[in-house]
Order: C-alpha cells, then sequence, then structure tokens
C-alpha cells in the first residue's frame, strides 16, 4: 500500500495518519531512510500527534539499527535540531 498511502499523503500533506502508515510501511519494506524522513517530517508538523507517535517510532527503528549507522546519526541530528531549535 505504500503507493497508496504516498498518494494520499501527497494530496494531504497534514493527514499525520497516513504519512505514520507510510513510515510503517516503508521501514517494513526496507525503506530505512525514507521511513524516518517521513516521521521526521510528522514530528515538524506536530510533535505531539498521537501521544508523541513520530518520535517513539523513530527512536525503535534507530535502536534496531547499529548506533552509528549513517541513517541513526543522521537521522537523530535532525531529530535533535527540531527538539532544541
Amino acid at each position: 500500500p505504500e503507493a497508496e498511502l504516498q498518494a494520499i499523503v501527497d494530496a494531504g500533506p497534514d493527514n499525520h495518519q497516513a504519512r505514520f502508515d507510510l513510515a510503517v510501511a516503508l521501514n517494513a519494506s526496507g525503506k530505512v531512510e525514507e521511513a524516518v524522513d517521513q516521521l521526521l517530517e510528522l514530528f515538524r508538523r506536530d510533535r505531539e500527534w498521537n501521544e508523541g507517535a513520530a518520535r517513539s517510532q523513530l527512536l525503535t527503528i534507530f535502536d534496531a539499527l547499529k548506533p552509528q549507522d549513517p541513517i541513526v546519526l543522521k537521522g537523530r541530528r535532525r531529530l535533535s535540531s527540531m527538539i532544541f531549535a
């Protein structure tokens, strides 16, 4: 359903549930960097949505990867800059 979810997100960028579902689908299909990008965008748009689901899912993805993985390093840096900006 990635293409369908992407179309929904493209049509309504503030559809947070669709963006979250897209990120989960991307991660499940091995497109981890794209999933992280979607979750960071969701966090940027509304960090408190669904009790901080985007941040929580990001941390879950980061924990599943090696600490020195470039996706983790870049993602954590971007997340920190949003939290402390």
